[in-house]
C-alpha cells in the first residue's frame, strides 16, 4: 500500500546556518498531512545543496516512489526537491509515469496531469536558473571584493577574520600571532635556518600553543607545510593572488617587499647549496648472486655495541628460511675480491702486447669488411639480374604468376640477408676498438687499483668489467665471463698472444685470419 512521504531539505550542512529551516518545514508538513487525513507519514530530511545530483535522502525517496511504496510527497516548496535538470527530470517522470500521484507544497498541489506537470516543470526550471544565477552573482561579488582588496576566505596565520555590522567582514592583524610570523621571515632571510630549524623554534623555543595549533593535530607550533606556505605567500606583503590574478590588498602587510624578496632569495640559494642527507649506498648491491638458488643477495647495515657499522649481504630466500647460504660480510668480501682480481690483472708489458694485437686484428677486420662489402655488392647485382629475367619470363608467359611470386619472394629474402650481412660488418670498427682498449687498460694493476679506489667507484669498477660476485659459504669469488675468463686462463697457455687474439675477436667480431702470423712469429 502506497504511503505519503515528507521531504525537507536545507541548503547547507553547517549546523550554525539555517538552523530553523528543517524544523519549520517539518512543522508545516505535519500540519498539512493532518489536514489531508494522513497519519504516520515517512520523513526524509537532509542538509545538502540541490545544485548538483547525488543527494542520498532524495535518492532513497525516489527509489521508494519508483517501487510503488510512496505516491504522495509533501514538501514546503518545489525547489526543495530539485535545483538541477537531472533531479527535476526524475520528479517529472515519476508524475508522468503515474508512480507519483501528487506533490503537495505551500504554493499548491501538482497532480499527475499535463497542466500540473507543465507548471511544475516551469517552477523547477526557474529553481535551477536561480541556483545558477546565485552562483554567478556570488562569483561576481567575490571578484568585486578582490578588486577592492578584500579577502573572502579564512585568514592565514598572523591575521584573523573580523565580522562587522551589516554582515560585512574584514581581515585584521592578529596581535597574538603576527609577531611570530614577522620573526619567521626575519630568521628565514638570513639563510641560516632550514624548515626543520624553524619548526623546532616554533615548538620548543616559542612553545606556540593554540590557536596556532590545528584542531585535528596533537603537535604544537607550526608544521613544515604551514611555515613553507607562510614564507611563500605574498598575502603577507599586501598582495592577493587568486587563480593567477594579483590584486592589491586592503589589509596591512606584516612584512615589507624588501624582506619578502630577501626570504625568497635566501631560500632559493639555500635550496641550491644545501647539503642533502647522506645515505650510505651499499657497495655490492645488485652484484651478488647466491650460488645455491641463484637469487640476488640484499644488503643490510648493523651496528656493534660500540656503534661501528657492519654491512652484510644475505640471500632473500635465506630471509624466508628457504636457503642455507650464509651471510657475507662486506669487509671480508673486499679482501676476497682483491684476491680474485689477481688472475685478470695484467702488467704494462702485457697491455702493450694486447694493444698491438687489437690494432692488428682491427686492421684485418677492416680489410675483411672491404672484401665482404665487394662480395655483397656483387651478389646483389646478380640477384637484381635474376629478378629482371624473372619479370621478362612472366611477361612472355613462360612462367605462371604463382611461380613468379614464389621465386620473387625467394630472391627478395636473399637480397635482404645479403644487405643485412654487409651492414653488420660496416659498423664503426674504431668505436669497438676504443671499447676494447678501455677494457684492457682497466685491467692494468687491477687488484692494486681496486684496493685504493673509493667505495663508490669500486662498484662502478666491477660493473665496468662485467664481473659478478658469487657467495660460497662465508667467502665470495668473482664469476668471470668472457672476455675476463679468457684473460684469467692466459698463464696456462704457452702462447699468451692467442688469448689476446680471442679478446680481440670478442670485441671486434670473428675474422678469417688465414695466412696471418702471430707477433712471436714475426719477431722470429
Amino acid at each position: 500500500m502506497s504511503r505519503t512521504a515528507i521531504y525537507a531539505r536545507k541548503s547547507t550542512e553547517s549546523d550554525d546556518r539555517q538552523v530553523l529551516s528543517l524544523d519549520a518545514q517539518l512543522h508545516w508538513a505535519n500540519e498539512t498531512c493532518a489536514r489531508l487525513g494522513v497519519g504516520n507519514p515517512l520523513v526524509f530530511t537532509e542538509a545538502r545543496s540541490a545544485k548538483t545530483p547525488g543527494r542520498e535522502a532524495f535518492g532513497r525517496l525516489m527509489r521508494a516512489v519508483t517501487a510503488g511504496q510512496i505516491d504522495t510527497i509533501v514538501c514546503w516548496k518545489a525547489d526543495r526537491l530539485a535545483r538541477n535538470a537531472a533531479d527535476a527530470g526524475t520528479v517529472l517522470f515519476a508524475l508522468e509515469s503515474k508512480h507519483l500521484r501528487r506533490i503537495v507544497t505551500a504554493d499548491g498541489t501538482y497532480a499527475d496531469d499535463a497542466d500540473s506537470e507543465l507548471m511544475l516543470g516551469i517552477l523547477l526550471g526557474f529553481s535551477a536558473k536561480y541556483s545558477k544565477d546565485l552562483s554567478k552573482n556570488i562569483r561576481r561579488g567575490m571578484e568585486e571584493k578582490l578588486r577592492r582588496g578584500e579577502w573572502s576566505w579564512t585568514a592565514p596565520v598572523g591575521y584573523k577574520n573580523v565580522r562587522l555590522a551589516g554582515d560585512r567582514a574584514i581581515i585584521a592583524v592578529d596581535e597574538l600571532t603576527a609577531p611570530y610570523v614577522r620573526q619567521l621571515f626575519e630568521l628565514a632571510a638570513t639563510g641560516d635556518y632550514s624548515l626543520n630549524d624553524l619548526v623546532r623554534i616554533t615548538r620548543h623555543v616559542w612553545k606556540l600553543q593554540k590557536p596556532i595549533r590545528r584542531s585535528n593535530s596533537t603537535r604544537l607550533g607550526l608544521s613544515h607545510t604551514t611555515i613553507d606556505h607562510i614564507l611563500r605567500n605574498p598575502f603577507y606583503k599586501g598582495l592577493l593572488v587568486v587563480k593567477g590574478e594579483v590584486y592589491a590588498a586592503s589589509h596591512p602587510p606584516l612584512v615589507s617587499q624588501e624582506l619578502f624578496d630577501a626570504v625568497q632569495r635566501a631560500r632559493t640559494q639555500r635550496g641550491n647549496t644545501a647539503r642533502r642527507p647522506s645515505r650510505r649506498e651499499l657497495l655490492f648491491a645488485g652484484l651478488l648472486r647466491c650460488p645455491l638458488c641463484g637469487r640476488v643477495l640484499v644488503g643490510s647495515i648493523t651496528k656493534s655495541k660500540s656503534g661501528k657499522p657492519y654491512t652484510y649481504y644475505a640471500c632473500t630466500n635465506r630471509i624466508r628460511r628457504r636457503c642455507a647460504q650464509a651471510r657475507l660480510s662486506e669487509e671480508r668480501m673486499l679482501q676476497d675480491i682483491t684476491t680474485a682480481l689477481r688472475p685478470v690483472t695484467i702488467s704494462n708489458s702485457e697491455y702493450a702486447l694486447a694493444e698491438r694485437m687489437l690494432s692488428d686484428y682491427c686492421e684485418r677486420s677492416r680489410q675483411a669488411g672491404i672484401e665482404n662489402a665487394s662480395r655483397v655488392e656483387a651478389e646483389l647485382r646478380v640477384l637484381e639480374g635474376q629478378r629482371s629475367r624473372l619479370l621478362e619470363l612472366l611477361l612472355a608467359n613462360a612462367i605462371t604468376q604463382e611461380d613468379y611470386d614464389r621465386k620473387r619472394h625467394e630472391l627478395a629474402s636473399r637480397s635482404a640477408e645479403a644487405s643485412l650481412g654487409g651492414q653488420s660488418l660496416s659498423l664503426s670498427l674504431s668505436e669497438r676498438l676504443q671499447t676494447a682498449r678501455t677494457y684492457v687498460q682497466s685491467l692494468v694493476e687491477a687488484d692494486a687499483a681496486f684496493a685504493i679506489l673509493p667505495a663508490a667507484k669500486q662498484r662502478i669498477f666491477l660493473r665496468g668489467l662485467g664481473l659478478q660476485i658469487v657467495g660460497d659459504g662465508r667467502i665470495s669469488h668473482l664469476d668471470l665471463k668472457q672476455p675476463a675468463s679468457l684473460i684469467a686462463e692466459r698463464h696456462q697457455l704457452q702462447e699468451s698472444w692467442s688469448v689476446w687474439e680471442e679478446v680481440a675477436k670478442f670485441f671486434l667480431g670473428d675474422v678469417d685470419a688465414e695466412g696471418t702470423s702471430s707477433p712471436q712469429q714475426e719477431a722470429a
